[in-house]
């Protein structure tokens, strides 16, 4: 194995262990505030992990990447037990909705990425690469949102998929370009976190369809 591909496994490796982190603490946060028992808790924080690369595998036909490398099923369920541990801590020093959305942020971003890459590295063609990279994003947190009974955030009218789109064109223009792997998964990092941070933040969101009371929308 030669330099270049030793450097893009090792970020890949790097981009997962992050993702995974992000994303349990994300669905065990969710978890904690639906006020779910231990193992309530930890289940929910590895479908979070895993759901959104699982799915993404499932359309490319491919085996599902926990898998292959269990250890991330491990790193998650450690990772929910530790917030677990920490929330119970500190007690209402936690702001849990604050770190369940913060964290999604870098889940998304960091699963948006690598499903676009892993997406072009299949052969798809870009603007398929940008969809299942949204779905590689968004997917955990769908699931999560689900499972607890909320309205998913992907539904509800916040720059959520549309920052992973953002990204993951961006990534996709920049590969089929012939950029270096490194230089298009970091844009697309940069790109998905910052608009998705920037709209905590500023409070952007897309304009709604609401109902009058003739059930017309306006």
């Amino acid at each position: 194995m030669d330099t270049l591909e030793e450097s893009a496994r090792a970020l890949q490796y790097l981009l997962e262990l992050v993702g995974v982190i992000a994303f349990a603490v994300s669905g065990a946060m969710a978890g904690i505030r639906k006020r779910l028992d231990w193992f309530g808790v930890v289940v929910l924080g590895w479908v979070v992990a895993v759901g959104g690369g699982t799915l993404r595998d499932l359309v490319l036909g491919l085996p599902a990447w926990w898998l292959q490398q269990p250890w991330q099923m491990l790193l998650a369920a450690v990772t929910s037990l530790a917030v677990l541990v920490i929330a119970r801590d500190r007690g209402d020093d936690v702001d849990t909705w604050r770190t369940v959305v913060l964290a999604d942020a870098v889940g998304l971003a960091v699963f948006a990425a690598l499903g676009a890459d892993t997406a072009l590295k299949a052969g798809s063609p870009g603007w398929v690469a940008v969809a299942l990279g949204v779905l590689t994003g968004t997917g955990g947190g769908v699931t999560r949102d689900v499972l607890v009974g909320r309205p998913p955030m992907v539904l509800t009218g916040q720059i959520y998929a549309l920052a992973a789109a953002a990204g993951c064109t961006a990534q996709a223009l920049l590969i089929t370009g012939g950029a270096h792997l490194q230089l298009a998964t970091w844009t697309c990092i940069g790109i998905t976190a910052g608009l998705r941070m920037l709209a905590i933040r500023l409070n952007w969101n897309l304009p709604t369809a609401a109902a009058s009371g003739d059930g017309r929308l306006h």
